[in-house]
């Protein structure tokens, strides 16, 4: 499916400001003004990635958790730190022991840290009444929770009636109900920023509590970018602060798992996180135990990190082999389905043999390629587990919601949730997930739309210099994505596959000039399509491509979609009706023209598809195609 792609109004004049006041390509100033940063302070507060210091006693019930927390070290007592599988709760079970390890050192007295770690398959998520029970019976008086607990209402009912008591801390969405203890979470919170994962909020307890984080935003940093929170903001200080601190981290099991997972430490970014660290780490959980993944961070011994790092290894590599089996089942189970029921606008698919570790990943993967919500099902011994992934238009926790009744449990996200279910429970639930997606979703929604952030002007290079300026709006990930550029018009020349006949490479020509090199990634099986001889218009990411000891601007393809035959002769008629006196101009034209800010950019400056207009005279909508 070939899709469509939208963009943003864009004043010239706020474009005008940035190259002026900040000395910036006018490219990046265009993708700063659809960002929302036309203001040359936003801009540049944006670019430098200050961290805003947000007062940490404001999230929830910072005051009294921060005074229990400290009760429980001057009294001595045993103090458990609570989290979760994933890496962000690995991350912020790591960063709390550590923590508490720092505060007991500088206090004194005899407390001492612990840390619980569910297991997927015996426990699943969150707090649980078994786990609580234990607890109590070793004799620890505090529970701390991470990246969990906001839903634990019996469970920390239970604690107290045991004599335990309990702090939570989390970033999910809560209940109708909070549990009756200190709760530092971001929702309900008067916090400014109610985007930062479970790490980031341990975070912020560390800071309530006087202990420097500094030397742990390495953590931080991990758990931001994999747990896919906005990188805005505080997250973005996070993000950018812990990047730099996990290139030089010093903590063996990090070098250990970059070594191992082939991540140059002076080049790490938001990708190498996503896709080589936050996979392997989260392997643990996935097939074994994440108590792995936790160790692996928390030792100081080099031949330790080296066996654990090598244990994920190990893991990641089995998880992949699963993960293809099963999307490969999800595929074909989906192609044999009748096609009404392909038509549905939300998809459940469930498999008795299928390993509830993985199938998270597999439904992300099923969203990018059928580009509507999924949920996969997953068999287990009593209750099975499903995980669901969705699309920006669709609230997959609202939607588990008004599907609750076949369900025994959900929670989550937005874009991201799970869920258990009896199984005679499957079917009617797909019933009434499609229905509801169905109310829910439009047609439009369901086709996949590139967000462009710039139109190549006319006579634009694109150039290594450029290249670096537009990394300065990294780290990039939900909330700021990597910039895309649209170069409209272009010939596609030595069209030829790579790495297998999977990919395809090319060179752009416009204007009559070769504009470079470009890779598509996934699109070989496309090879005759791309050779014929017409013009595309290409959605890419400029970035810096290294080949023997070279380095130059790359073109990596989003997509690419067929030129409209009628640009040349729209635009002929424009720019006939721009000679004219203002006056005389057809009101369609005229129109364009502001839409444009002709008369301050001047003819030529900014490209005919930036206006909106344009557009959709070029779409051919009837009202607007009689007036050309």
């Amino acid at each position: 499916m070939q899709g469509s792609w939208t963009l943003r109004p864009c004043p010239h004049g706020q474009v005008r400001r940035l190259v002026d006041d900040l000395g910036l390509h006018e490219v990046t100033a265009s993708v700063l003004v659809r960002r929302g940063y036309g203001d040359p302070d936003a801009a540049r507060t944006f670019l430098a990635a200050d961290d805003p210091r947000h007062d940490p006693f404001l999230l929830g019930d910072m005051d009294a958790a921060v005074a229990r927390i400290r009760l429980a070290v001057e009294r001595g007592e045993r103090i458990c730190v609570h989290g979760d599988y994933d890496v962000d709760g690995i991350c912020a079970t790591t960063l709390a022991v550590l923590t508490f390890r720092a505060l007991i050192e500088r206090v004194g007295g005899g407390a001492e840290v612990d840390w619980h770690l569910p297991s997927r398959f015996d426990e699943g998520y969150g707090v649980s009444s078994t786990t609580i029970a234990r607890l109590a019976e070793e004799g620890c008086g505090l529970v701390v929770t991470v990246d969990c607990g906001i839903t634990a209402v019996k469970e920390v009912a239970e604690a107290r009636a045991l004599g335990v008591d309990v702090v939570v801390t989390d970033h999910h969405r809560p209940g109708d109900e909070l549990p009756d203890c200190p709760v530092v979470a971001t929702r309900p919170s008067a916090y400014p920023f109610p985007e930062l994962c479970g790490t980031g909020v341990v975070h912020k307890l560390a800071q309530a509590l006087g202990v420097d984080t500094a030397p742990h935003l390495d953590l931080v940093a991990l758990a931001t970018i994999a747990d896919v929170v906005p990188l805005l903001d505080e997250n973005r200080a996070l993000a950018t602060l812990g990047l730099r601190a996990l290139a030089r981290t010093s903590k063996p099991g990090l070098r250990a798992l970059m070594r191992t997972a082939h991540v140059d430490p002076a080049a790490v970014d938001t990708g190498a996180v996503g896709f080589r660290l936050a996979p392997r780490i989260n392997a643990a959980g996935r097939l074994g135990h994440p108590g792995d993944a936790l160790e692996l961070i928390l030792t100081d011994d080099e031949e330790q990190a080296a066996r654990l790092a090598a244990r994920l290894e190990e893991l990641n590599r089995e998880r992949q082999q699963v993960e293809d089996r099963i999307l490969r089942a999800a595929v074909a189970e989906v192609d044999s389905w009748p096609e009404a029921r392909r038509r549905r606008r939300g998809y459940v698919l469930a498999g008795a043999d299928w390993h509830e570790g993985v199938i998270g990943i597999v439904a992300s993967r099923l969203v990018e390629r059928f580009n509507r919500p999924v949920v996969l099902i997953a068999g287990t011994d009593e209750l099975w587990k499903g995980s669901g992934r969705s699309l920006p238009a669709f609230d997959l926790h609202g939607g588990l919601g008004a599907c609750a009744d076949h369900l025994e449990r959900y929670g989550g996200h937005r874009a991201a949730a799970g869920l258990s279910i009896r199984p005679d429970e499957v079917e009617p639930f797909a019933e009434a997930f499609a229905a509801h997606a169905a109310a829910a979703l439009t047609d439009d929604d369901l086709v996949p739309l590139t967000r462009v952030d710039a139109v190549l002007p006319a006579g634009t290079e694109l150039t290594l210099e450029l290249c670096t300026e537009l990394e300065r709006l990294a780290p990039f990930g939900l909330g700021n994505p990597e910039v895309t550029l649209l170069a409209p018009a272009c010939r596609l020349e030595q069209v030829a596959t790579v790495g297998e006949g999977r990919h395809l490479r090319f060179r752009v020509h416009r204007e009559g000039r070769d504009a470079g090199g470009a890779i598509a990634f996934g699109l070989g099986g496309q090879l005759d399509r791309f050779r014929r001889e017409q013009r595309y218009d290409v959605a890419f990411r400029l970035q810096e491509n290294r080949w023997n000891g070279t380095v130059a601007p790359q073109l990596v393809v989003r997509r690419i979609f067929d030129a409209d035959d009628r640009f040349d002769g729209l635009r002929a008629w424009l720019v006939a009706e721009y000679r004219k006196a203002p006056e005389a101009r057809d009101a369609e034209a005229a129109a364009i023209f502001a839409e444009l800010e002709l008369a301050e950019a001047g003819l030529g400056k900014r490209h005919l598809l930036e206006s909106e207009r344009f557009r959709a005279l070029l779409a051919g909508e009837p009202a607007l195609a009689r007036a050309a």
